[in-house]
C-alpha cells in the first residue's frame, strides 16, 4: 500500500469558553492547526496520514466542553511520492 496523505479542514462550532481548550487541542494534536475563528465558530486544518487519523481527530474536538459540532468540509488524500513530484510547466 502506498504511502498516504490526507487533508481536510472542518468547521467547529464552540461557545466562547472553550476556545481555551480547542487552542490547546490543536496545539496538542500532530498535523492540526486552527486557520481561522470568528463569531463562535473557526476552520481547523488537519494532515494525516489516514482516515481513521482524521475520524478519531473530529471525535476528539467534539468531546471538548464547549464544542457544538464539527462537520467536514473538505477531504483530499492522495500518495506521498505524488504530492512531493515536481511537475514541469506547462508549454
Amino acid at each position: 500500500m502506498d504511502d498516504e496523505v490526507h487533508i481536510a479542514s472542518f468547521i467547529v462550532r464552540l461557545r466562547p469558553d472553550a476556545e481555551p481548550a480547542l487552542e490547546s487541542f490543536a496545539h496538542a494534536w500532530p498535523g492540526l492547526e486552527i486557520s481561522a475563528r470568528a463569531d463562535g465558530r473557526c476552520i481547523l486544518l488537519h494532515e494525516c496520514a489516514g482516515t481513521r487519523e482524521l475520524l478519531d481527530c473530529m471525535d476528539a474536538a467534539l468531546a471538548i466542553n464547549g464544542v457544538i459540532s464539527v462537520n467536514l468540509v473538505y477531504h483530499h488524500s492522495a500518495c506521498r511520492d505524488a504530492l512531493e513530484e515536481t511537475l514541469a510547466p506547462l508549454d
